[in-house]
């Protein structure tokens, strides 16, 4: 096995490797030296990694309180529908997030900064609300579905010996719909993250938005999407490493 296959093991970072590196072979044999900057000298500028990595920051800050609202919304939405409780709340909330769904995210981004706080509140704080609403619905639905998975005779047998509702929830069905609920969940906070893309079309300089901005700067955008997208490509990688750890923790004795 080569040096760069034992490097990058994963084979979808390999592949973003190896098209860098064939990419920046082909760029710098057509170009221009007179007129443009080659590949390299724009990937080891200062300038560009400064704009990249304030759009990766503004990227991990969006994605990282836009997924703690969703779940926040869609665990209170879980609750009241099983518990019946404040349906004066629950069925016009439930309404809105579910029908938002089919509205386009980037349309649902620009409808909240443009007209419903018409550009008065920071983009970054709308982008947060607008990208958690978004995934709200659907998450609201993988915990109810799960939960009702479990079934109304394990809660019974749960009072049978001694449990109270809330008791039974937390020992019994929670525990069992949380395992079956994982890989559905971790493939919405993987559709948190790439919705967090669209933050550019409200002015926010995030990691897309950088891109294009290096691109004003050097008349280039080969070498800044490549970085950006082996950012994403990380981050994607890293969610799915962390749920891996986290469930090997919370269920090494089952």
């Amino acid at each position: 096995m080569s040096y760069i296959a034992k490097r990058y093991r994963r084979p979808s970072i390999l592949f973003l490797v190896l098209l860098m590196m064939l990419c920046s072979c082909e760029y710098c044999m057509a170009a221009d030296a007179a007129e443009s900057s080659s590949f390299w000298s724009i990937l080891l500028s200062r300038d560009m990694w400064c704009v990249i990595l304030g759009g990766l920051k503004t990227t991990v800050i969006i994605f990282f309180f836009a997924i703690i609202e969703s779940l926040l919304v869609s665990s209170l939405l879980t609750y009241l529908a099983i518990t019946n409780k404040c349906q004066w709340f629950y069925k016009p909330m439930h309404w809105f997030v579910t029908t938002i769904r089919d509205i386009p995210s980037v349309a649902l981004m620009m409808l909240f900064y443009y007209v419903i706080f018409a550009g008065k509140v920071n983009g970054i704080i709308v982008t947060i609300i607008a990208a958690g609403l978004y995934t709200s619905g659907a998450i609201e639905g993988i915990f109810t579905r799960n939960i009702n998975k479990v079934g109304k005779g394990q809660i019974e047998a749960g009072r049978a010996l001694g449990m109270t509702t809330r008791q039974c929830y937390r020992y019994i069905v929670l525990p069992q719909a949380a395992k079956m609920m994982i890989p559905t969940l971790t493939d919405q906070v993987k559709i948190q993250l790439r919705i967090t893309s669209y933050a550019g079309y409200i002015a926010q300089t995030d990691l897309i938005r950088a891109v294009f901005d290096v691109q004003n700067i050097y008349s280039d955008m080969l070498a800044p999407l490549l970085v950006a997208s082996l950012f994403y490509l990380i981050m994607a990688k890293s969610i799915i490493r962390g749920v891996r750890v986290i469930t090997t923790k919370l269920f090494k004795y089952d």
